[in-house]
Protein backbone atom coordinates (compact mmCIF):
# COMPACT_ATOMS: atom_id res chain seq x y z
CA UNK A 1 0.00 0.00 0.00
CA UNK A 2 1.21 3.67 -1.00
CA UNK A 3 2.72 5.41 1.80
CA UNK A 4 1.28 9.37 1.76
CA UNK A 5 3.37 12.21 3.67
CA UNK A 6 0.82 14.88 4.89
CA UNK A 7 0.95 18.40 6.16
CA UNK A 8 -2.11 19.41 8.57
CA UNK A 9 -4.02 21.33 10.57
CA UNK A 10 -6.04 20.17 13.82
CA UNK A 11 -8.49 21.23 15.51
CA UNK A 12 -6.22 23.89 18.10
CA UNK A 13 -5.10 25.55 14.46
CA UNK A 14 -1.20 23.90 15.00
CA UNK A 15 0.34 22.92 11.89
CA UNK A 16 0.79 18.80 12.11
CA UNK A 17 2.74 16.71 9.55
CA UNK A 18 3.12 13.11 9.55
CA UNK A 19 2.60 10.00 6.80
CA UNK A 20 -0.65 7.72 6.26
CA UNK A 21 -0.96 4.64 4.25
CA UNK A 22 -4.06 4.43 1.72
CA UNK A 23 -4.91 2.97 -1.42
CA UNK A 24 -5.08 6.63 -3.37
CA UNK A 25 -4.61 10.31 -2.52
CA UNK A 26 -8.14 10.56 -2.13
CA UNK A 27 -8.78 7.98 0.68
CA UNK A 28 -5.82 9.60 2.35
CA UNK A 29 -7.75 12.85 2.54
CA UNK A 30 -10.85 10.74 4.00
CA UNK A 31 -8.45 9.34 6.57
CA UNK A 32 -7.07 12.38 7.41
CA UNK A 33 -10.38 14.37 7.51
CA UNK A 34 -12.18 11.42 10.22
CA UNK A 35 -9.15 12.18 12.13
CA UNK A 36 -10.61 16.22 12.40
CA UNK A 37 -7.51 17.07 10.29
CA UNK A 38 -7.80 19.94 7.29
CA UNK A 39 -4.78 18.44 4.74
CA UNK A 40 -2.92 21.35 3.62
CA UNK A 41 -0.54 19.35 2.04
CA UNK A 42 -0.20 16.13 0.82
CA UNK A 43 1.81 13.85 -1.83
CA UNK A 44 2.42 10.29 -2.56
CA UNK A 45 6.51 9.33 -0.86
CA UNK A 46 8.15 7.79 -3.84
CA UNK A 47 11.50 7.17 -2.43
CA UNK A 48 10.25 3.70 -1.36
CA UNK A 49 9.30 3.19 -4.44
CA UNK A 50 12.48 4.39 -5.73
CA UNK A 51 14.41 2.20 -2.83
CA UNK A 52 12.38 -1.21 -4.68
CA UNK A 53 13.20 0.06 -7.71
CA UNK A 54 17.10 0.38 -7.10
CA UNK A 55 17.26 -2.57 -5.01
CA UNK A 56 15.36 -4.94 -7.79
CA UNK A 57 17.56 -3.21 -10.22
CA UNK A 58 21.15 -3.81 -8.73
CA UNK A 59 19.84 -7.25 -7.17
CA UNK A 60 19.14 -8.46 -11.46
CA UNK A 61 21.82 -6.86 -12.78
CA UNK A 62 25.45 -7.45 -11.64
CA UNK A 63 27.37 -4.33 -11.44
CA UNK A 64 31.02 -3.42 -12.52
CA UNK A 65 31.92 -0.40 -11.78
CA UNK A 66 34.30 1.16 -14.14
CA UNK A 67 36.67 3.99 -13.46
CA UNK A 68 34.99 7.55 -13.34
CA UNK A 69 35.97 9.62 -16.65
CA UNK A 70 36.59 13.49 -15.78
CA UNK A 71 33.20 14.77 -16.26
CA UNK A 72 31.93 11.97 -14.30
CA UNK A 73 33.97 12.76 -11.82
CA UNK A 74 33.11 16.31 -11.94
CA UNK A 75 29.35 15.58 -11.95
CA UNK A 76 29.77 13.24 -8.42
CA UNK A 77 32.06 15.44 -7.02
CA UNK A 78 29.86 18.34 -7.62
CA UNK A 79 26.71 16.72 -6.80
CA UNK A 80 27.94 15.44 -3.42
CA UNK A 81 29.04 19.17 -2.55
CA UNK A 82 25.78 21.12 -3.16
CA UNK A 83 24.48 18.22 -1.25
CA UNK A 84 26.41 17.97 1.58
CA UNK A 85 26.24 21.82 1.76
CA UNK A 86 22.87 22.19 2.62
CA UNK A 87 22.88 19.17 5.39
CA UNK A 88 21.84 15.99 3.59
CA UNK A 89 23.93 13.38 4.70
CA UNK A 90 26.28 11.30 2.40
CA UNK A 91 24.07 8.20 2.87
CA UNK A 92 20.99 10.58 1.40
CA UNK A 93 23.89 12.26 -1.07
CA UNK A 94 24.97 8.94 -2.61
CA UNK A 95 20.88 7.58 -2.73
CA UNK A 96 19.87 10.92 -4.85
CA UNK A 97 22.91 10.68 -7.18
CA UNK A 98 21.85 7.05 -7.42
CA UNK A 99 18.30 7.76 -8.42
CA UNK A 100 18.68 11.13 -10.35
CA UNK A 101 22.07 10.81 -12.14
CA UNK A 102 21.42 9.64 -15.73
CA UNK A 103 24.60 8.32 -16.20
CA UNK A 104 24.82 4.71 -15.42
CA UNK A 105 28.43 4.01 -14.21
CA UNK A 106 27.96 6.96 -11.77
CA UNK A 107 24.67 5.37 -10.23
CA UNK A 108 26.35 2.04 -9.96
CA UNK A 109 29.36 3.74 -8.10
CA UNK A 110 26.80 5.60 -6.03
CA UNK A 111 24.91 2.64 -5.16
CA UNK A 112 28.42 0.72 -4.03
CA UNK A 113 29.58 3.24 -1.87
CA UNK A 114 25.93 3.41 -0.31
CA UNK A 115 26.16 0.28 0.53
CA UNK A 116 29.55 0.15 1.95
CA UNK A 117 28.59 2.53 4.18
CA UNK A 118 25.17 1.09 5.55
CA UNK A 119 27.45 -1.52 6.87
CA UNK A 120 29.31 1.07 8.78
CA UNK A 121 32.39 2.26 7.03
CA UNK A 122 32.92 6.05 6.03
CA UNK A 123 32.70 7.36 3.31
CA UNK A 124 36.64 7.54 2.74
CA UNK A 125 37.04 3.47 3.66
CA UNK A 126 34.29 3.20 1.15
CA UNK A 127 35.87 4.75 -1.64
CA UNK A 128 39.46 3.19 -0.65
CA UNK A 129 37.62 -0.32 -1.50
CA UNK A 130 37.82 0.67 -5.52
CA UNK A 131 41.04 1.89 -6.01
CA UNK A 132 40.31 1.25 -9.81
CA UNK A 133 37.73 3.84 -10.02
CA UNK A 134 38.82 6.24 -8.06
CA UNK A 135 42.64 7.53 -8.11
CA UNK A 136 44.87 8.09 -4.90
CA UNK A 137 44.00 11.85 -4.86
CA UNK A 138 40.16 11.66 -4.76
CA UNK A 139 40.82 8.89 -1.91
CA UNK A 140 43.77 11.01 -0.08
CA UNK A 141 41.65 14.02 0.09
CA UNK A 142 38.29 12.76 1.18
CA UNK A 143 40.17 10.56 3.41
CA UNK A 144 41.28 14.00 5.00
CA UNK A 145 38.46 16.08 4.68
CA UNK A 146 36.45 13.52 7.01
CA UNK A 147 39.76 13.69 9.72
CA UNK A 148 39.86 17.36 9.91
CA UNK A 149 35.89 17.72 10.22
CA UNK A 150 35.80 19.56 6.85
CA UNK A 151 34.53 17.33 4.37
CA UNK A 152 32.07 20.14 2.74
CA UNK A 153 35.29 22.44 2.24
CA UNK A 154 37.42 19.59 1.17
CA UNK A 155 34.53 18.62 -1.99
CA UNK A 156 34.62 21.99 -2.64
CA UNK A 157 37.90 22.41 -3.19
CA UNK A 158 38.35 18.99 -5.00
CA UNK A 159 35.37 20.50 -7.43
CA UNK A 160 37.84 23.34 -8.08
CA UNK A 161 40.59 21.04 -8.86
CA UNK A 162 38.94 18.96 -11.29
CA UNK A 163 37.27 21.57 -12.98
CA UNK A 164 40.95 22.77 -13.46
CA UNK A 165 42.44 20.03 -14.49
CA UNK A 166 40.03 19.26 -16.83
CA UNK A 167 40.09 22.58 -18.81
CA UNK A 168 44.09 22.05 -18.48
CA UNK A 169 43.50 18.49 -20.74
CA UNK A 170 40.83 20.33 -23.03
CA UNK A 171 43.80 23.03 -23.69
CA UNK A 172 46.90 20.06 -23.98
CA UNK A 173 44.17 18.18 -26.73
CA UNK A 174 43.60 21.11 -28.27
CA UNK A 175 46.99 22.38 -29.03
CA UNK A 176 47.38 18.91 -30.02
CA UNK A 177 45.10 18.29 -32.30
CA UNK A 178 45.58 20.81 -35.22
CA UNK A 179 48.90 19.18 -36.36
CA UNK A 180 47.99 15.50 -35.31
CA UNK A 181 44.35 16.44 -38.08
CA UNK A 182 47.36 18.19 -40.41
CA UNK A 183 49.60 14.85 -40.17
CA UNK A 184 47.04 12.55 -40.92
CA UNK A 185 45.17 14.44 -43.67
CA UNK A 186 48.63 15.02 -45.52
CA UNK A 187 49.32 11.08 -45.09
CA UNK A 188 45.60 10.01 -46.20
CA UNK A 189 46.20 12.39 -49.49
CA UNK A 190 49.37 11.10 -50.03
CA UNK A 191 48.75 7.50 -49.95
CA UNK A 192 45.41 7.94 -52.36
CA UNK A 193 47.93 9.86 -54.67
CA UNK A 194 50.41 6.68 -54.31
CA UNK A 195 47.71 4.36 -54.41
CA UNK A 196 45.53 5.79 -57.10
CA UNK A 197 47.34 8.56 -59.39
CA UNK A 198 50.82 7.33 -59.87
CA UNK A 199 50.08 4.01 -61.20
CA UNK A 200 47.98 5.18 -64.15
CA UNK A 201 51.22 7.25 -65.27
CA UNK A 202 52.94 4.33 -65.47
CA UNK A 203 52.26 3.46 -68.97
CA UNK A 204 52.64 6.82 -70.27
CA UNK A 205 55.88 7.18 -68.82
CA UNK A 206 56.91 3.55 -70.07
CA UNK A 207 56.19 4.50 -73.60
CA UNK A 208 58.53 7.53 -73.14
CA UNK A 209 61.64 5.25 -73.34
CA UNK A 210 63.42 6.77 -70.92
CA UNK A 211 65.44 6.11 -67.55
CA UNK A 212 62.54 7.97 -64.69
CA UNK A 213 63.76 10.39 -61.87
CA UNK A 214 64.67 8.87 -59.07
CA UNK A 215 62.08 10.00 -57.30
CA UNK A 216 59.77 9.39 -59.78
CA UNK A 217 61.06 5.80 -59.87
CA UNK A 218 60.67 5.24 -55.83
CA UNK A 219 56.93 6.83 -55.64
CA UNK A 220 56.08 4.68 -58.92
CA UNK A 221 56.96 1.34 -57.38
CA UNK A 222 55.72 2.00 -53.87
CA UNK A 223 52.61 3.02 -55.86
CA UNK A 224 51.86 0.12 -57.97
CA UNK A 225 52.86 -2.45 -55.34
CA UNK A 226 49.92 -0.36 -52.91
CA UNK A 227 47.68 -0.99 -55.46
CA UNK A 228 48.76 -4.65 -56.03
CA UNK A 229 48.57 -5.30 -52.17
CA UNK A 230 46.43 -3.00 -50.65
CA UNK A 231 45.47 -5.10 -47.80
CA UNK A 232 48.96 -4.11 -46.26
CA UNK A 233 47.44 -0.22 -46.30
CA UNK A 234 45.14 -1.21 -43.11
CA UNK A 235 48.15 -3.29 -41.59
CA UNK A 236 50.66 -0.43 -42.04
CA UNK A 237 47.99 1.96 -40.37
CA UNK A 238 47.38 -0.34 -37.63
CA UNK A 239 50.78 -1.30 -37.02
CA UNK A 240 52.11 2.50 -36.80
CA UNK A 241 49.35 3.00 -34.25
CA UNK A 242 50.43 0.49 -31.87
CA UNK A 243 53.68 0.97 -32.22
CA UNK A 244 53.10 4.84 -31.14
CA UNK A 245 50.66 3.44 -28.53
CA UNK A 246 53.18 0.71 -27.46
CA UNK A 247 56.16 3.27 -27.32
CA UNK A 248 54.63 6.34 -24.59
CA UNK A 249 53.39 3.28 -22.91
CA UNK A 250 56.52 1.41 -22.55
CA UNK A 251 58.56 2.26 -19.65
CA UNK A 252 61.88 2.61 -21.11
CA UNK A 253 61.33 4.09 -23.91
CA UNK A 254 58.81 6.51 -22.54
CA UNK A 255 61.74 7.73 -20.17
CA UNK A 256 63.99 8.39 -23.65
CA UNK A 257 60.31 10.33 -25.33
CA UNK A 258 60.10 12.04 -21.71
CA UNK A 259 63.30 13.08 -21.83
CA UNK A 260 63.97 14.25 -25.09
CA UNK A 261 60.98 16.49 -24.73
CA UNK A 262 62.49 18.37 -21.96
CA UNK A 263 65.32 19.17 -24.72
CA UNK A 264 63.09 20.84 -27.71
CA UNK A 265 63.06 24.63 -27.12
CA UNK A 266 59.46 25.47 -26.11
CA UNK A 267 58.30 22.30 -25.90
CA UNK A 268 60.48 21.93 -22.68
CA UNK A 269 58.63 24.66 -21.02
CA UNK A 270 55.16 23.63 -22.38
CA UNK A 271 55.60 19.89 -20.67
CA UNK A 272 57.42 21.28 -17.55
CA UNK A 273 54.73 23.98 -17.13
CA UNK A 274 51.93 21.80 -17.47
CA UNK A 275 53.10 19.07 -14.56
CA UNK A 276 53.63 22.01 -12.27
CA UNK A 277 49.92 23.38 -12.92
CA UNK A 278 48.71 20.09 -11.68
CA UNK A 279 51.76 19.80 -9.07
CA UNK A 280 51.24 23.42 -7.32
CA UNK A 281 46.87 22.87 -7.86
CA UNK A 282 47.08 19.48 -6.13
CA UNK A 283 49.82 20.69 -3.16
CA UNK A 284 47.60 23.10 -2.73
CA UNK A 285 44.32 21.36 -1.95
CA UNK A 286 45.89 18.91 -0.30
CA UNK A 287 47.31 21.42 2.18
CA UNK A 288 44.43 23.22 2.45
CA UNK A 289 42.28 19.86 3.46
CA UNK A 290 44.53 19.45 6.20
CA UNK A 291 46.92 16.37 4.53
CA UNK A 292 50.62 16.42 6.19
CA UNK A 293 53.23 18.55 3.58
CA UNK A 294 55.11 15.10 3.10
CA UNK A 295 51.58 13.24 2.02
CA UNK A 296 50.77 16.64 -0.03
CA UNK A 297 54.03 16.05 -2.01
CA UNK A 298 53.48 12.40 -3.14
CA UNK A 299 49.56 12.92 -3.98
CA UNK A 300 51.14 16.09 -6.01
CA UNK A 301 53.40 14.17 -8.04
CA UNK A 302 50.66 11.25 -9.09
CA UNK A 303 50.10 14.09 -11.20
CA UNK A 304 53.30 14.60 -12.84
CA UNK A 305 53.62 12.26 -16.41
CA UNK A 306 56.58 13.51 -17.82
CA UNK A 307 59.04 10.44 -16.02
CA UNK A 308 62.29 13.12 -15.46
CA UNK A 309 60.01 15.87 -13.53
CA UNK A 310 58.98 13.39 -11.56
CA UNK A 311 61.48 11.92 -10.68
CA UNK A 312 62.88 15.33 -9.29
CA UNK A 313 59.57 16.06 -7.37
CA UNK A 314 59.75 12.55 -5.53
CA UNK A 315 63.26 13.66 -4.00
CA UNK A 316 61.63 16.75 -2.38
CA UNK A 317 59.47 14.62 -0.08
CA UNK A 318 62.42 12.72 0.94
CA UNK A 319 64.56 16.13 1.79
CA UNK A 320 61.39 17.53 4.00
CA UNK A 321 61.95 14.20 5.84
CA UNK A 322 65.49 15.21 5.92
CA UNK A 323 64.49 18.23 7.76
CA UNK A 324 64.91 20.65 4.88
CA UNK A 325 61.99 22.97 4.45
CA UNK A 326 59.74 23.14 1.32
CA UNK A 327 61.34 25.77 -1.07
CA UNK A 328 65.01 24.74 -0.75
CA UNK A 329 63.74 21.10 -1.58
CA UNK A 330 62.06 22.20 -4.55
CA UNK A 331 64.52 24.76 -5.45
CA UNK A 332 66.59 21.66 -5.60
CA UNK A 333 64.83 20.41 -8.54
CA UNK A 334 66.02 23.06 -10.76
CA UNK A 335 61.80 22.61 -12.46
CA UNK A 336 60.69 25.35 -10.09
CA UNK A 337 60.24 29.16 -11.48
CA UNK A 338 62.15 31.67 -9.47
CA UNK A 339 59.09 33.71 -8.26
CA UNK A 340 57.10 30.56 -7.75
CA UNK A 341 59.89 29.93 -5.08
CA UNK A 342 59.93 33.07 -3.65
CA UNK A 343 56.39 32.79 -3.08
CA UNK A 344 56.25 29.53 -1.24
CA UNK A 345 59.38 31.02 0.77
CA UNK A 346 57.82 33.70 1.70
CA UNK A 347 55.00 31.81 2.33
CA UNK A 348 56.37 29.59 4.90
CA UNK A 349 58.23 32.40 6.27
CA UNK A 350 54.88 34.45 6.90
CA UNK A 351 52.38 31.31 7.71
CA UNK A 352 50.61 31.79 4.62
CA UNK A 353 51.53 28.68 2.81
CA UNK A 354 48.05 27.93 1.73
CA UNK A 355 47.81 31.50 0.08
CA UNK A 356 51.20 31.60 -1.33
CA UNK A 357 50.41 28.29 -3.21
CA UNK A 358 47.34 29.77 -4.76
CA UNK A 359 49.44 32.86 -5.84
CA UNK A 360 51.58 30.47 -7.61
CA UNK A 361 49.25 28.05 -9.43
CA UNK A 362 47.95 31.28 -10.51
CA UNK A 363 50.77 32.53 -12.11
CA UNK A 364 52.06 29.32 -13.67
CA UNK A 365 48.37 29.01 -15.53
CA UNK A 366 49.38 32.15 -16.41
CA UNK A 367 52.46 31.42 -18.13
CA UNK A 368 51.22 28.50 -19.57
CA UNK A 369 48.08 30.00 -21.74
CA UNK A 370 50.96 32.38 -22.98
CA UNK A 371 52.71 29.40 -24.03
CA UNK A 372 50.31 27.59 -25.75
CA UNK A 373 49.40 30.42 -27.83
CA UNK A 374 53.02 30.63 -28.98
CA UNK A 375 52.94 26.98 -29.68
CA UNK A 376 50.01 27.66 -31.99
CA UNK A 377 51.23 30.57 -33.64
CA UNK A 378 54.59 28.03 -34.20
CA UNK A 379 52.52 25.16 -35.28
CA UNK A 380 50.50 26.85 -37.91
CA UNK A 381 53.37 27.41 -40.24
CA UNK A 382 55.41 24.72 -39.52
CA UNK A 383 52.24 22.44 -40.38
CA UNK A 384 52.28 24.42 -43.83
CA UNK A 385 55.78 23.54 -44.80
CA UNK A 386 55.15 20.09 -43.89
CA UNK A 387 52.22 20.04 -46.26
CA UNK A 388 54.16 22.37 -48.69
CA UNK A 389 57.05 19.86 -48.85
CA UNK A 390 54.77 17.11 -49.26
CA UNK A 391 53.48 18.61 -52.29
CA UNK A 392 56.51 19.49 -53.99
CA UNK A 393 57.36 16.16 -53.46
CA UNK A 394 54.73 14.51 -55.46
CA UNK A 395 54.44 17.45 -58.13
CA UNK A 396 57.98 16.82 -58.92
CA UNK A 397 57.50 12.84 -59.16
CA UNK A 398 55.16 13.92 -61.62
CA UNK A 399 56.30 16.58 -63.81
CA UNK A 400 59.90 15.69 -63.94
CA UNK A 401 59.60 13.16 -66.79
CA UNK A 402 57.48 15.37 -68.55
CA UNK A 403 59.92 18.00 -68.18
CA UNK A 404 62.44 15.82 -69.68
CA UNK A 405 60.41 14.42 -72.06
CA UNK A 406 59.83 18.18 -73.74
CA UNK A 407 63.79 19.15 -72.62
CA UNK A 408 64.46 15.64 -75.48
Amino acid sequence: MPLFIYTAMNSKNETVKGSVNADTLRDAREILRKKDLMPTKIEEDNSRKNKNKSKARNKNKKVKLKKLSMGEKIEFTNTLYILSKTGISIVESLLFVEMNVTNENVQNVAHELRKHILSGANLSEAIAKYPKVFDQIFSGLIKAGEETGELDATLARMVELLDKQDKLRSKVISTMMYPVFVIVLASLVTLIMLTFVFPTFKDMFDDMGKDLPLITSILMDIGVFLKTYWYFIPIGFGSVTYSIFYLFNWSPSRKVIDKMALKIPLISVFVTYSSLSNFIAVLRVAFDAGVPIVDSLLLSNTTVENYIINKSMRQTAIKIQQGQSLSNSLKATGVMPNIVMCMIATGEQSGQLGEMLEYSSIYIDTQLDRIVDALNKMVEPLMLIVIGGIVLVLALALYLPLFQSYGG
